[in-house]
């Protein structure tokens, strides 16, 4: 089992950031590469499936597996994907930051993969997908402030 993390901070209260985090359908409005997001079912409701289309990378089906707006987390996993991992199960974290009333984002996951694609896919995922997707979030309320 392999296990990836990447955590920032953004410059907006939690409040804010928990409205785009929180919608499951609205993914592709803040990870960048993603070309459309189509839910099937209440995006609100556990086990909402939401396929992904990531153009180059192909069609991605999550599934909301928890969603706590007391913690604000986001539990979901990958159902179907042409990535070479297995298993792939995420949660998106964010706390509040009381210096400056900002937001702390952690996106952890963990996953399965052959050894000829596990360091590439380890190193991947933070630096090509979380990191780009915090980014995202941070100019957005950047323009805020």
């Amino acid at each position: 089992m392999h296990h990836v993390k990447a955590s920032s901070v953004i410059d907006a209260p939690i409040e804010h950031i928990w409205t785009i985090v929180r919608d499951f359908g609205a993914i592709a409005d803040w990870l960048p590469g993603t070309r459309g997001c189509q839910v099937e079912g209440d995006a609100d409701r556990i086990g909402a499936i939401r396929r992904l289309d990531m153009g180059d990378a192909g069609i991605i089906h999550e599934q909301l597996l928890g969603l706590s707006d007391a913690e604000h987390r986001v539990d979901f996993a990958i159902t179907e994907s042409a990535l070479p991992i297995s298993g792939y199960q995420a949660t998106i974290q964010l706390l509040p930051v009381s210096d400056g009333n900002r937001t702390f984002i952690s996106w952890s996951a963990r996953f399965e993969a052959a050894p000829e694609h596990a360091a590439e896919m380890t190193a991947r995922m933070p630096r090509d997908i979380y990191q780009p997707a915090f980014d995202t979030l941070k100019q957005r309320f950047a323009t805020r402030n």
